[in-house]
C-alpha cells in the first residue's frame, strides 16, 4: 500500500515564533538566554535604530558546523532539556523549546549569524536567513539558511554574534525596560567581575548600548531595580577602628551611629595599626519580599535571586572573594546564631538593646551586602594561599567581622523594636502573622526535611493570599463606614442652622404662652400648644446634644487619658432624652480610672452606640436598668455595661459586629431619631476601639442582668 509523508507549511515558522514567544522583547530575551546557556561571561546588545539594526554578541563557546546544523537549523530541539547543565560552567539551562531562533523573526526580516567555536581547529561559520523568503518557501523543509564554513582568522576569539536588520517595529524605552524585566535575574549583582582565575557560574554581564540615551537608561535602571526594593539599608565606613554607620529605612531619614570596633571581642584593647583593621567600608541592604513588588519584579524571582546571589560579599582591592559571600559559608555566623536561638547581641551596648532583640535578624537569603577592604593597605589582614584567602585568626579579620556584625546586630534590634511598637499600636494583620511564621521557618530551614519545608511554605503562602483577600474585604467595609462618616459631617454642617430654627420656635412658644384672651377654651389650647412646643424643643436639643463632642474642635483633635467616670456620666447626660423609665447607674466606675489615650469623639462614638443598644434592648422590659462599672486586675482594666433587656446569645454574638447585622426590632420613634436600626453601631464600636488599643465584646452577665458588654485594655509599662 503506498504511503505519503506529512508536509509542513513554511508559515508555521512565523506561527511558532509568534505563539511561543509572542512579544518582541521576549524574543530578544531568548537570544540573551542562549548566550547564558553558551557559558558566556558577557553579552552585549547593541541597538542602533538610526541604522535599523540590533546586534547581540557574546563570548560563549560558540557552535561548530555540526552543532549549527543539528541544533540551530533544527526546529524544536530538546537537547537543552536533556542536557540540563551548560557545557563548561554547569549552569542550569534556561531554554528548552528550541524556538529561540524562530523568535527573532518578530524583531527583524533578516538575520546574520557569525559563530566561532571555543575549540581550536574547527573553523567558524557565517550564515544568513531572510525570514520573508523562508516563510514564502511553501514547505518548512524547503526554508533555507545560506552559510559559509571559514578557516581564516575569525573576527573574535570565540562566541556568537547575531545581527538583526530590517527591524519590524520601533523600540521605545518601555520596550527596553520590558526586556530587562525578562533577563535581570541572569546577571549577578556584583559590581566587579571575578578575576579570571576565580571564574564561576555567576560571571555573566549584560551590556545594553544604544544611540538613544533614554532607551539605554531605561534598560539599565530596570536591571538594577531588584537591589532598589530594599526595606532597610546600612552604610558604614571604618577609619582607624572608628566606624560611622548610617541606618536608613525606605522612605525615612537615616540615623547615624558610631562605634569603635577594636573595643570588642578578640580585638579588645588599644588600636594598633600593625594589627587592627585600618580602613574598610560596607553597604548592607535588607529585603522584605512579600506581596507585590515594584518595577514588575516577581516575588518568587527576587527570592530565588537573593538565595543565589545574596549574603555578605567581601571585595579585596576591587576583586570579589567568592568564599565570603557564598551562601553555604556563614562567615558572619548569622545562620548559626539563628539555629542556636540567640536573643541578645554580644556586641551592642545595653542602651541599644531591646528585649529579644535578635529575633528579627534577617537570614542570608534576605540580605545583599558588599564589604570593601584592601589587603595591600592592611598589614594585619594576612593573606593565605587557601580558598578562604584571609587569615581568620588575625586581629584584623576579627575587626572586619565585628565591623559588619555590629551593624547587623544593630539592625536586628532596631527591627525588633519597631515590630514590637507596631504590635502595641495595632493588632498585626493576618497576612503579617503568616509572614512572621514564614520568617521563623526560614531560620530553621536547614533542620526541616526539604519536602516538608516546601509543603509547609506552600500552605502558608496560600493562607497569606486568603488573608490578604479578607483584609481587602475589611477595607471595603471601612469604605461603607466612611460614607456614613461623611453623612455625619454633613449633619454637623446643618447644626448651626438648626439651632437658629430652635430659637425661632422658642420665641413662638413664648409668644403663645403670653397671649391673653377671655376665651377660656382658646387660652387652654394656646397654653397646651406652647407647652408642647417647649417639650419638643427640649427633646430636640437633647438629640442635637449627641453631636456636642463633634462640634468642639478640641474634642476632635485633642487626645488624652480622660477619667472614665466623667466620660461615662457625660454620655449618659447627652442621652438622657432616651432614658425615660430607664435607670442608669454609673456609681460602680472607679473615680481614679483613666481611659486609654484617645479623643472625646472616639469615646463618644463607642459609648453612645453601646448605650443606644442597651436602651433599645430594654424597650419592652418591666425592669429597666443599665449599670456601668469598672474592674481592674493587675494592669488589665475593663468597663462593663450590663442591662436588663432582651439579652444576647453569646454563641452568635460575634456576628453582631458585622456590618448591617442586627437582631432586635427598633421602635419607630427611635428609628426616626436615627438611633439604631442600621446594623452598623457595633461595627463602628469595634473599629474605633481597636484603633485606640481596646478589645470589645459581649461577655457573661452577672446575676440580675441579661446582657453584658465589655470594653477592656491593658496598661503599658
Amino acid at each position: 500500500m503506498p504511503t505519503l509523508n506529512f508536509t509542513v507549511d513554511a508559515a508555521l515558522l512565523r506561527e511558532l515564533g509568534e505563539r511561543l514567544v509572542g512579544k518582541p522583547h521576549v524574543a530578544l530575551a531568548e537570544l540573551i538566554k542562549n548566550s547564558y546557556d553558551a557559558d558566556a561571561s558577557r553579552v552585549t546588545v547593541e541597538f542602533l535604530p538610526d541604522r535599523d539594526r540590533i546586534e547581540v554578541r557574546d563570548d560563549g563557546h560558540g557552535m561548530d558546523f555540526d552543532e549549527f546544523r543539528d541544533f540551530w537549523m533544527r526546529i524544536g530541539t530538546t537537547h537543552k532539556s536533556r542536557q540540563q547543565k551548560s557545557r563548561y560552567l554547569g549552569r542550569s539551562m534556561t531554554g528548552s523549546k528550541g524556538v529561540g531562533r524562530l523568535a527573532v523573526q518578530l524583531l527583524a526580516e533578516r538575520i546574520r549569524i557569525i559563530t566561532v567555536p571555543k575549540e581550536d581547529g574547527r573553523g567558524w561559520i557565517e550564515a544568513t536567513v531572510d525570514w520573508t523568503k523562508a516563510v514564502r518557501a511553501g514547505e518548512l523543509t524547503k526554508a533555507k539558511a545560506t552559510y559559509r564554513k571559514l578557516s581564516s582568522s575569525p573576527p573574535f576569539d570565540h562566541g556568537t554574534s547575531i545581527l538583526l536588520t530590517s527591524l519590524r517595529e520601533p523600540w521605545s524605552a518601555e520596550r527596553a525596560r520590558d526586556l530587562a524585566t525578562e533577563v535581570w535575574w541572569l546577571q549577578p549583582p556584583f559590581r566587579t567581575p571575578l578575576p579570571p582565575s576565580q571564574d564561576d557560574t555567576g560571571r555573566f554581564t549584560i551590556t545594553f548600548e544604544s544611540t538613544e540615551a533614554e532607551v539605554e537608561e531605561a534598560f539599565h535602571n530596570q536591571m538594577r531595580a531588584v537591589l532598589g526594593i530594599w526595606n532597610a539599608r546600612m552604610v558604614g565606613k571604618n577609619v582607624n577602628g572608628q566606624v560611622t554607620l548610617s541606618l536608613e529605612y525606605a522612605g525615612e531619614a537615616p540615623k547615624v551611629y558610631q562605634y569603635q570596633i577594636s573595643d570588642f571581642g578578640h580585638a579588645a584593647g588599644e588600636f594598633d595599626e600593625a594589627k587592627n583593621l585600618n580602613g574598610g567600608d560596607f553597604e548592607i541592604r535588607i529585603f522584605h519580599l512579600w506581596h507585590r513588588q515594584p518595577h514588575g519584579i516577581k516575588v518568587g524571582d527576587a527570592r530565588d535571586y537573593l538565595a543565589k546571589y545574596g549574603g555578605v560579599h567581601v571585595y579585596d582591592g576591587g576583586f570579589r572573594l567568592p568564599y565570603y559571600g557564598d551562601p553555604k559559608n556563614d562567615w558572619l555566623q548569622i545562620e548559626y546564631d539563628h539555629s542556636h536561638r540567640l536573643h541578645k547581641s554580644q556586641l551592642l551596648p545595653e542602651s541599644l538593646q531591646v528585649r529579644a532583640g535578635m529575633e528579627y535578624m534577617p537570614t542570608l537569603g534576605r540580605i545583599f551586602a558588599v564589604v570593601n577592604v584592601d589587603t595591600s593597605e592592611e598589614p594585619g589582614l594576612a593573606i593565605m594561599i587557601t580558598r578562604t584567602r584571609l587569615d581568620e585568626e588575625s586581629v584584623a579579620f576579627k575587626d572586619l567581622w565585628t565591623m559588619v556584625r555590629y551593624a547587623m546586630d544593630l539592625y536586628a534590634n532596631e527591627e525588633t523594636r519597631r515590630r514590637f511598637a507596631q504590635k502595641e499600636r495595632e493588632q498585626p494583620s493576618a497576612s503579617l502573622r503568616f509572614e512572621a511564621v514564614e520568617e521563623v521557618l526560614e531560620q530553621y530551614q536547614s533542620e526541616i526535611p526539604s519536602k516538608v519545608y516546601a509543603a509547609v511554605i506552600g500552605q502558608i503562602q496560600q493562607a497569606t493570599e486568603a488573608a490578604v483577600a479578607r483584609e481587602e474585604a475589611a477595607k471595603r467595609q471601612m469604605g461603607l463606614l466612611g460614607g456614613l462618616a461623611t453623612a455625619g459631617i454633613s449633619a454637623l454642617a446643618y447644626r448651626h442652622e438648626i439651632n437658629r430654627q430652635f430659637a425661632s420656635i422658642e420665641r413662638i412658644a413664648k409668644d403663645l404662652a403670653a397671649v391673653r384672651t377671655k376665651d377660656r377654651s382658646l387660652a387652654e389650647s394656646l397654653t397646651e400648644l406652647a407647652q408642647g412646643l417647649s417639650s419638643w424643643l427640649g427633646r430636640a436639643r437633647a438629640t442635637i446634644g449627641l453631636f456636642d463632642y463633634l462640634a468642639d474642635a478640641d474634642n476632635v483633635e485633642k487626645r488624652g487619658r480622660f477619667r472614665a467616670e466623667q466620660v461615662v456620666q457625660d454620655v449618659s447626660s447627652q442621652m438622657r432624652f432616651l432614658t425615660t423609665g430607664i435607670q442608669v447607674d454609673t456609681r460602680g466606675v472607679d473615680k481614679r480610672l483613666l481611659l486609654p489615650k484617645a479623643s472625646l469623639v472616639e469615646w463618644g462614638a463607642i459609648l453612645q452606640n453601646v448605650f443606644a443598644n442597651a436602651f433599645n434592648a430594654m424597650v419592652d422590659s418591666d425592669r429597666r436598668l443599665l449599670q456601668v462599672s469598672s474592674r481592674t486586675t493587675g494592669r488589665s482594666h475593663e468597663i462593663l455595661l450590663q442591662d436588663t433587656g432582651v439579652g444576647v446569645d453569646l454563641d452568635d454574638a460575634e456576628e453582631l459586629f458585622e456590618p448591617f447585622v442586627r437582631r432586635q426590632d427598633i421602635s419607630a420613634e427611635r428609628r426616626a431619631l436615627g438611633l439604631g436600626g442600621s446594623g452598623l453601631g457595633l461595627t463602628i464600636v469595634r473599629l474605633v476601639a481597636e484603633g485606640i488599643g481596646c478589645r470589645v465584646g459581649f461577655v457573661e452577665p452577672e446575676a440580675g442582668f441579661s446582657t453584658a458588654f465589655s470594653i477592656g485594655w491593658r496598661e503599658r509599662t
